[in-house]
Formats: C-alpha cells, sequence, structure tokens
C-alpha cells in the first residue's frame, strides 16, 4: 500500500532561463522558508504538462513529451549529491503505478538542488519542472 504520512509539502519550480541547454544546471526558484538548510526531504513527486498545465505562480510546465529529457540532482548539507541525474521520468506518479517516491530522510540545501537537460528540443525558455516536496523541519 502507498500510504504517506504527510507533515508538509511544498511545490518547488525549477526553471529553464535563458536558451534551453543540455547539461546545463538549473536551480530552484527561491522559496525563502526553504532556503535555510532546515528541511528534512523524505519524499517527492513531479510534474509535467500532462499532470498540471501551469504552476502555482503562472509559470507553464515542460510538455509531457519532454519528460525524459530531464534529470535531477537533490543535495544534502554535507554537500553529498545523494540523488544524482535521477531521471524525472521516474518521479512522475502516472508512471509509477501512482506510487511517490520516499528517500532515506536527509537535510537538503536547495540552494545546491539542481535539473539538467539531457535533451533541450522541445524545452521552452522559462518552462518549470515542478516539484511537491514532502518533508519536515529539522527538529520538528
Amino acid at each position: 500500500m502507498n500510504n504517506l504520512v504527510i507533515k508538509r509539502s511544498q511545490i518547488v519550480e525549477f526553471q529553464v532561463t535563458g536558451t534551453p541547454t543540455t547539461l546545463k544546471r538549473y536551480g530552484a526558484l527561491p522559496i525563502p522558508n526553504l532556503q535555510r538548510n532546515n528541511i528534512i526531504l523524505y519524499g517527492l513527486e513531479c510534474y509535467t504538462a500532462d499532470q498540471l498545465s501551469t504552476s502555482p505562480s503562472g509559470n507553464t510546465l515542460i510538455p509531457a513529451g519532454t519528460q525524459d529529457q530531464v534529470v535531477v540532482t537533490w543535495v544534502d548539507t554535507n554537500k553529498d549529491q545523494f540523488i544524482y541525474n535521477a531521471p524525472i521520468y521516474s518521479l512522475i506518479r502516472s508512471n509509477v503505478g501512482g506510487f511517490v517516491t520516499i528517500y532515506k530522510p536527509r537535510v537538503i540545501n536547495l540552494n545546491d538542488c539542481y535539473i539538467q537537460l539531457t535533451n533541450a528540443t522541445g524545452i521552452s525558455t522559462n518552462q518549470v519542472v515542478l516539484f511537491n516536496l514532502y518533508y519536515q523541519l529539522v527538529g520538528e
């Protein structure tokens, strides 16, 4: 069974700025309450335009047909890339039987996390890859 006890959840956007380029690192848009190394990530899921046409902030998501062209790296506060170049395809619930990806809890540094394009075809400037982070605050 795929039940997840959600303590906190937050949408995070990684925006493709400038001309989409393969292997360039694109960081998360700033979220002040998540930038202080004070969250413990334990689960996440990813969205493309098939799941949500625009982000809550109004940005357009990457097309569903490009979900196999993006990888993500998650970095903890020790600068350990504990998830390195994971295909976002495997983080989209509809691709994996409806499951949310669960990790061993880690304190992350969102400023160091990034996505990369393995192929920029079909991805436009300012489109975003959207993640829903499941987390708890340090000390919670």
